[in-house]
């Protein structure tokens, strides 16, 4: 007989799942000295010091900036209707602020992640020198994640005077203001603004009404510790709840009796093409995850319960799911893409296509056909996309797409034994 999770259920651990905010911003003052650059593309370098830059000087900055690109499909793109700036690439520039001695990584490895992320190690590679003067703006964007290890960006604001230029950032639906021009006037003390978000975090520049906005940017990479030193995992603050939550249904007599699965959509978009060469890409984001993604993995590892990245396909009438990433691209069918996937990489049928708000298990075309009664805790997002093509063939041939969507898939064992220390079987 299959467990049914009820919509109470299901309810109070959707809503344990806490999604904290995808950046941290604030201000921290510095000794005098940080607020220095040197810059210049020949030699004769020039000096340039924040702490009273005078309008002459930073004209002369922005003059020697190039006009600012941005990526798009992995190339460069100058379009000053959509991004108005100037930039200096790494080579031309250095700063005297350092990260580790000033604690802004630390405060922004505390800040922006959580659980066992929070005490591992990153990195943050200087990356650009942009100048925003009158008129300049950057309208909505991403950020391009350079490798599967990187995980957002970090904003550095020198204490220049300017009004606009605000970084306005926006996650599933909520958004936030980062306003450096407000935030750093009226200090006498030497100080930087700083803001660092997560790459699938959408951002803009809002116009520069007068003034200079100078910032650097850093790229933020997951590093792995020293072969000497280990780190023992814990639980988020934002992910105790969830951990609560979870125990207590674990514990109840009518939560999943005879076991089950558990289906969980993603909340946070990885960069699913920058795994190495023969990588297999659900194992290899495993270890990425951030916010409330990695909340609900360590704490499913915590309670002994198998959990693991799946790809769920939708074919016409079939939802199909597997533990790996199939090779579907350029392949010919002539069978549905459900069969196909079924006989060829033992995928298994979880019900007719997901629409993110019922049970699999409940819909009467495939009551007691499922090979998995998974069941949906959080909706299955399109924020982490296999797309592939290939050719269908029917009375003709024709060009076909698979859309596979990644999620993260708990198994939970009947009552008295809720431990899964097994492989999981789907």
């Amino acid at each position: 007989m299959t467990s049914i999770l009820t919509a109470a259920q299901r309810e109070k651990l959707a809503k344990a799942i806490i999604h904290k905010p995808p950046y941290c911003s604030g201000t921290l003052p510095v000794p005098d000295g940080d607020l220095i650059i040197f810059y210049g593309k020949d030699e004769d370098a020039r000096r340039l010091d924040f702490g009273g830059a005078s309008e002459g000087a930073l004209q002369h900055l922005s003059q020697t900036c190039e006009a600012a690109t941005f990526g798009l499909n992995k190339e460069d793109i100058l379009d000053e209707t959509y991004r108005k700036a100037g930039k200096l690439d790494s080579t031309h520039f250095a700063v005297k602020l350092d990260l580790d001695t000033s604690g802004l990584l630390e405060v922004v490895r505390t800040k922006l992640l959580e659980g066992r992320k929070a005490q591992g190690f990153i990195h943050a590679e200087l990356y650009k020198l942009n100048v925003y003067g009158e008129g300049s703006f950057f309208k909505p964007h991403k950020d391009t994640p350079r490798s599967t290890n990187m995980f957002g960006s970090l904003v550095i604001v020198y204490p220049t005077a300017h009004e606009g230029g605000a970084l306005t950032m926006s996650h599933e639906g909520e958004s936030w203001t980062f306003d450096s021009g407000k935030m750093l006037a009226g200090h006498n003390e030497a100080r930087i603004g700083y803001v660092a978000f997560f790459s699938d975090v959408d951002h803009e520049v809002t116009l520069v009404k007068s003034g200079y906005r100078v910032t650097i940017t850093y790229n933020l990479y997951f590093v792995d510790p020293p072969v000497y030193m280990s780190l023992s995992p814990s639980v988020s603050s934002t992910g105790e709840e969830f951990r609560s939550a979870f125990v207590a249904l674990l514990a109840d007599p009518t939560f999943l009796p005879t076991g089950g699965h558990l289906g969980f959509g993603l909340r946070h978009e990885y960069p699913l093409q920058e795994k190495p060469e023969g990588t297999d890409v659900l194992q290899y984001m495993k270890k990425y995850l951030k916010g409330s993604d990695a909340d609900i993995l360590l704490v499913c590892e915590e309670l002994s319960l198998e959990v693991e990245l799946n790809i769920v396909f939708e074919d016409y009438d079939d939802t199909v799911i597997l533990p790996k990433a199939p090779e579907v691209e350029g392949i010919y069918l002539e069978e549905n893409l459900s069969d196909y996937l079924r006989r060829e990489y033992e995928a298994k049928l979880i019900g007719p296509p997901v629409d993110g708000t019922s049970d699999t298990v409940e819909r009467s075309s495939h009551e007691g056909q499922v090979d998995v009664a998974l069941q949906w805790v959080t909706d299955l997002t399109q924020l982490n996309v296999q797309k592939s093509n290939y050719t269908a063939y029917g009375n003709e041939a024709d060009l076909a797409h698979a859309y596979g969507y990644i999620a993260l898939i708990v198994e939970v064992g009947k009552l008295g034994d809720r431990a899964t220390r097994a492989t999981l079987s789907v």
